[in-house]
Formats: structure tokens, sequence, C-alpha cells
């Protein structure tokens, strides 16, 4: 009886899948490209190329890699599929390898473990007649002192200032990363060049920078940046004017492309956050200060990859308070929509010490985790108002931070990749 009750559990055991038997183990597939054409014809001056599009046999999340190409360098893929490129191509000037206006480039699409076959696509990049006369063109510049330049160009019909200051060893044999400033409402380009502390430390990190200058709005009476991405109801398309400065600054200037960032102070920065949310596939990170985002931006932001921001503001700035108003979006909000967009899954607040002795300190709340190693960083200096932050008395109201140094050290982590390894 004991040998008939053992044979029974054994069996018993054994056809429950103790002894694994024929139990199904499922499989993973992996995904497909589906693109039916290869080969797109894209008129010059836009950045989307194409689309790649791809399927899943297990309905699995897909996102898209660069795997090659002799032009790789010149594109951004987005998970979406969005192929951009990083410059937008000119056709009188190509800068595929072949300068023939033809881009090749190969993709790959991955579901998480698995990759599909990698596709080659190319690029016809074809001319666009109406810019081929002589309303936008190249910079003119001047040399303003040994490392500083004025410039002008002209775009959209209007004659557009900047200013270009180099490091002093500066070498078209190499390339460099770039800051663009801007400036704040009622301001001027050369003031910021003072105010920001960013000539102070170009040399020391072999850094290149662009000090553009805003129009005087007609109905405002003074200058600024007509901040959004919807050019078409507003007075001056300064969202394609920093594009061409970014465009101009490659070509020209021994600029590297991944290495774009953006920073800006009050009116500016709000500006700074609309090359953030409609010129990613330029703009490596952006650096606002003493600004927000505007509710018009808020709403349509549209960034084609995760973006760093390193934002710095007083916590009683009266002009634009922390809490948002009229034309204004609460910084809050303005926090969590970067980091929401990132994908961040950490949040960690690092108190500052306060080095001025006046009782007051500075404190960041960091959102960390972020795809492709990106961080939100929003700097929050107490008994603080509408100032740019410099540790010099007479600037930014003798802060605990140098603004210039404090940006730097952020940026310099990033390029349009993500986090630098």
């Amino acid at each position: 009886m004991q040998k008939i009750l053992y044979f029974f559990t054994i069996f018993f055991i054994s056809s429950c899948g103790g002894g694994g038997g024929s139990q199904e183990i499922s499989q993973n597939s992996q995904p497909i490209i589906t693109n039916n054409i290869f080969t797109y014809d894209v008129l010059e001056n836009q950045n989307l190329a194409f689309i790649v599009e791809a399927s899943d046999p297990d309905s699995d999340s897909i996102s898209f890699q660069i795997t090659g190409g002799t032009d790789q360098k010149l594109f951004f893929v987005s998970n979406s599929g969005q192929v951009s490129f990083l410059s937008s191509p000119d056709f009188e000037n190509p800068s595929d390898d072949n300068l023939d206006n033809s881009y090749e480039i190969s993709i790959r699409a991955f579901d998480g473990s698995l990759y599909s076959a990698s596709y080659n696509f190319t690029v016809n990049v074809t001319n666009d007649v109406s810019d081929d006369g002589d309303d936008n063109s190249s910079a003119t510049c001047s040399e303003q002192s040994e490392s500083t330049s004025y410039c002008t160009i002209s775009w959209d019909n209007l004659e557009r200032e900047f200013y270009v200051v180099f490091p002093d060893e500066f070498s078209k044999d190499q390339t460099y990363p770039v800051i663009i400033s801007l400036h704040g409402g009622g301001d001027y380009a050369d003031a910021n060049m003072e105010y920001t502390g960013f000539t102070k430390i170009n040399n020391q990190n072999n850094l290149v920078l662009l000090f553009p200058q805003g129009t005087v709005a007609p109905g405002k009476g003074d200058t600024g940046w007509f901040a959004g991405g919807d050019c078409s109801n507003l007075e001056v398309c300064d969202l394609s004017f920093i594009e061409r400065l970014i465009d101009y600054s490659i070509d020209e200037l021994s600029i590297d492309s991944s290495r774009v960032f953006v920073s800006g102070f009050s009116n500016g920065a709000f500006m700074a956050y609309t090359t953030a949310c409609f010129l990613s596939n330029k703009v490596a990170a952006v650096a606002p200060v003493s600004g927000s985002l505007s509710p018009e931006d808020y709403e349509s932001c549209d960034p084609q990859r995760p973006i760093p921001v390193i934002h710095l503001h007083g916590e009683d700035d009266s002009a634009i308070p922390v809490q948002g108003g009229d034309y204004i979006t609460p910084l809050q909000l303005v926090s969590n929509y970067w980091s929401s967009f990132n994908l961040c899954n950490e949040n960690v607040t690092t108190s500052g010490e306060d080095l001025n002795g006046d009782g007051y300190a500075w404190y960041s709340e960091i959102s960390t985790n972020c795809q492709e190693g990106v961080s939100v960083n929003f700097t929050y200096l107490e008994n603080f108002d509408h100032s740019w932050p410099s540790t010099e008395s007479d600037k930014g109201s003798g802060s605990d931070i140098d603004g210039a140094t404090f940006i730097w050290d952020f940026l310099s982590l990033y390029d349009i990749n993500g986090l630098i390894n």
C-alpha cells in the first residue's frame, strides 16, 4: 500500500509541472522595421527628414537607434521614430559625406531586449528656390577686441545683431561648445555680456559665446524676444533667428553641433525655454534664469528628445514670481513638465551654503534617473529678487552662487545625446 501511495504522489507532482514536463515557454520575437520606402526627398531648411516605422509581434514598446551610414552623425532619431537633421540642411552648402545633397543613414528598432535588422535610408535634399536671393545673408563681422566680434546678419527682412566671444586659444582646427546667452526685456546684448559672467569662464573652459540682440517690439517700445514656437502670430520669428545663429556658428565658428547650449535671463529665459521646446534637435540643454515657460509654450511644447534643464530663480522675484501669474507659468508646473517629459523617477533636494554671510542660502530641487542620463535642476536663491546671480557685490546683489560657473558645471555634463560618458 505504501508503494502505491508513493507512486501516486510522484505521478501527481509530475502532472502538476513539478518535474518540468512539457510546459510551454513564451519566446520574445524581434521587432521589424515596416517602411516601404527607403529613399526620401526633403526640401532644404527643414529638420524632419522622415519617420521610421516598426512593429513588434509581442506588442512591446519600440525605440530606435542610428547604427551607421556615412552621414549618421548629422541625424537624430526620437523614440517615436522621427528622424531629424541636427542642423537644417542647406542645398547650396551640402554637409553630407559626398557633398552631393544625398545623405545616408542606417537605423534599427529595439523592443527592450531584441534588435531588428538595420535598414539603410537615403535622404535627398532638394533646393528651395525661395531662399536663393540676397534676403538671408551670411554674417558680417568686425573685431571689437582681440577676442570679441560684433556681427550683423540679414534675416527675415531684418538686420539682426550679435556678439561673438572666442576663447584665447581659439583655432578653427578644433571644435568648441557654445553658449548662446539671451538678454532680458528692455536689455541689450553688450550688457548681458557683462552681468552674466560667461566671459570670465570661457577661456578656462574653451567656450565660444554668442550674445544676440533682441528687436524693439513696437507695442512695447523696448527690446526683447518673441518667445513661442508658432511664428504665424508673432511680429518677429526669433526662433528662426536663433536657429540661423546655431547653423552659422556650426558652419563658420567651429562649433560642435552636439554641444549647443542656450541660457537666458528674464524674457531671455522664456526664449531659452522656447528653444528647448522647438529646437531640441539642435539645442543640447538650456539654462533659464529668472524666467519661466510661457503658457502658450507650456501647452504646445514639443521636444523630440530628453532635455537637460537647469533653472536659477530668486525666491523673492517680484518681476517673475515663483508662483506664476498672468503670462507666467508657475515654476512648479514647469519643473513637473520637464521631469515628466524626461521620465525622471527620482527627486532629491540639496542645500547650499550662505557664503556671503547675509543669513540666507539656496537649495536645489533635482529630478534624476531620467532618460539618456539627463537631469532637471531647479535652484532657488533665498531672499533674492529679480537679478542674475553673481558673487560680485555690484552684480546680482552679491548672491551665494556665481551663475555662470554654476550653469556651466551643469551644462558641461551633456551633449545632444544626453549625459556624456
